[in-house]
């Protein structure tokens, strides 16, 4: 076997690969035009917070004292005009009994108490003192002095009227009916018990005017305690207020 020379293989040139150049993408900007050099406006942003809660105002009620009630006379004072009847009665009985005396009995009686016409001017009188007492109430004696008017008349037309009835006018002719009219209006004993009524409502009326003058006093200092009470209590809720308010 020969030792021939290896020829070293022929080397095969070097190809290069072509550069694959890939399509390239193109980004298009915005293109900055005129209005790009205004300024921006700038929005405001609202950012909704919650609602703060304020305290709401506290309702405090104070209780103030309530005011006094006004003092009447009528309940005293009708107690004391029923009980001035009785020194009308005894009064009108002097009159009656002087009267008769004068007339031509000649003696001192007292039959005319057991006779009931003597007793309508009597009650007459009640019913015309506490009718008077309940209209002026607390009123001075000046109020008194003029309503006893009012009393006789009660006591004058109401007994005039009574005894009409007594008498039947109704069924009379109005003649009759007439002359028991005047006989009745000019009856001195009718005329006596109005100014018995009269002068006993009046003087009665003393009485009770003094009362109710005590009471006038009364209920005007009533008025003025309470109204210091009152202001006071509004004073000190002011302060207890303003020591709230600062704390």
């Amino acid at each position: 076997m020969s030792d021939a020379p290896v020829s070293p293989e022929p080397k095969k040139p070097r190809t290069t690969k072509p550069e694959v150049i890939e399509d390239a993408v193109v980004i298009e900007e915005p293109a900055t035009t005129a209005a790009s050099s205004e300024p921006t406006k700038v929005e405001p942003v609202v950012i909704d917070s919650p609602p703060v809660e304020t305290p709401s105002p506290q309702v405090v009620y104070v209780q103030t004292p309530a005011p006094p009630k006004k003092k009447g006379n009528r309940g005293i004072g009708s107690v004391l005009a029923i009980a001035s009847g009785l020194i009308f009665a005894a009064a009108f009985a002097l009159v009656v009994a002087a009267i008769a005396n004068l007339s031509g009995i000649g003696r001192f009686t007292v039959t005319f108490l057991a006779q009931p016409s003597f007793y309508v001017p009597v009650l007459f009188y009640i019913i015309g003192a506490v009718l008077l007492v309940i209209i002026v109430n607390r009123a001075g004696w000046a109020a008194y002095v003029l309503g006893s008017i009012f009393v006789g008349l009660v006591v004058y037309f109401g007994t005039v009227g009574v005894l009409l009835l007594g008498q039947g006018v109704i069924l009379k002719t109005p003649s009759e009916a007439a002359a028991l009219l005047a006989l009745g209006l000019t009856n001195p004993l009718v005329i006596a018990a109005s100014l018995v009524a009269r002068e006993v409502s009046m003087w009665t009326g003393a009485l009770i005017s003094r009362r109710g003058r005590r009471l006038k006093v009364h209920n005007a200092t009533a008025h003025e305690t309470w109204e210091r009470e009152v202001a006071q209590k509004k004073a000190e809720h002011e302060r207890t207020s303003a020591a709230a308010t600062a704390v």
